[in-house]
């Protein structure tokens, strides 16, 4: 009797596990189909949606929260990657902006003599900057795979702009994970070799099409490496031409790198003077790339912050970007509001 139930249950289980297995493999396809449905919207409508979008902080917290989403998608054969190289760089602009205010919090402490409270801020501070390496490494890696391997000198193509606007800004996450770790003491590991690549990958673009950006981010690169400049190269004439396309283009990226490499140089002069351009040519942005021109505003600011906290104690005042505490004439009034 049991080998007779046991010839009967065999048939059963065998017919049982193939519903299984076909059950999950219709479930499969109904995940990549649904994987390629959203990546295509992605490309289509979102991310010219997002570039177009001036609201900084959306925009960085659109990456946090939909990233894992939008990348889970890979794990069923769809390619999310080229979103995911912006995803995970607008995700970074948030711990970039922890991490800005940690910093500032460091400064004041520093200012007023509270160690403890200074201390604890800089932890902080290198803590957010981690997680900002973190996001842009995978950024750069997530083109680089897209758009790789390359042989020394060799540029992908790059035929739609979706594809060259992905390019540029995995190339300038690139750089950015290499400063990022090293606020964070080195402790994501971020190869260093990744600032020359990036400064061979900038040639793929074309500068009059990009804002001057793509020779901006080669210049500012050889400001940091000057043995990768060509010869006869003047980076800070570079640099000025890059942040005048922007302004021209509406597009101030290049002004960012202009203030960035002066202040990484500690150059105060050239980093007023950047501030002062870019807070000086805030008309006719160029609306469909509003983000990468809000994104670079929250870097000059960023910058400006620090200076007024160094020397101050408090950030750049409210629509006060492109002036100093030390202007003859920023006279300071009596505000109810800075008494409270």
């Amino acid at each position: 009797m049991r080998s007779l139930l046991s010839k009967i249950a065999r048939p059963a289980r065998a017919l049982i596990a193939g519903g299984v297995i076909t059950a999950l493999s219709g479930c499969g396809i109904i995940y990549k189909t649904t994987g390629d449905v959203l990546v295509s919207f992605g490309q289509a409508e979102l991310a010219p949606h997002l570039l177009a979008y001036d609201d900084v902080r959306m925009g960085c917290i659109t990456g946090e929260a939909q990233t894992p989403l939008l990348m889970s998608f890979s794990e069923v054969g769809s390619h999310p990657e080229k979103l995911g190289v912006m995803t995970y760089t607008t995700a970074a602009v948030c711990a970039e902006q922890m991490a800005l205010e940690s910093e500032l919090s460091y400064l004041r402490a520093v200012n007023d003599g509270r160690v403890s409270e200074a201390q604890d801020a800089r932890i902080q501070q290198k803590r957010w900057s981690k997680i900002a390496a973190k996001r842009l490494l995978k950024s750069y890696q997530l083109m680089d795979e897209v758009y790789g391997p390359l042989d020394e000198g060799e540029c992908p193509k790059l035929n739609h702009e979706l594809d060259q606007i992905v390019w540029l800004i995995g190339n300038i996450a690139g750089v950015q994970a290499l400063v990022a770790d090293g606020a964070a003491d080195g402790s994501v590991g971020v190869p260093r070799n990744i600032v020359a690549k990036v400064e061979r990958n900038a040639k793929c673009l074309n500068n009059d099409d990009w804002w001057g950006a793509p020779q901006g981010l080669r210049a500012a690169v050889w400001t940091i490496l000057p043995q990768l400049a060509p010869e006869g190269a003047q980076p800070w004439q570079t640099l000025e031409q890059s942040a005048e396309k922007g302004f021209e283009s509406g597009v101030r990226l290049g002004s960012a790198f202009y203030a960035i490499s002066a202040y990484g140089k500690g150059d105060n002069d050239r980093l007023r003077t950047a501030i002062r351009d870019f807070a000086a040519n805030g008309e006719n942005i160029n609306e469909d790339y509003a983000m990468i021109d809000a994104i670079a505003e929250i870097l000059i600011t960023g910058l400006s912050d620090r200076l007024w906290t160094e020397n101050t104690g408090k950030r750049t005042p409210l629509n006060g970007l492109g002036t100093f505490w030390d202007d003859a004439s920023s006279e300071p009034k009596m505000n109810i509001d800075d008494l409270l």
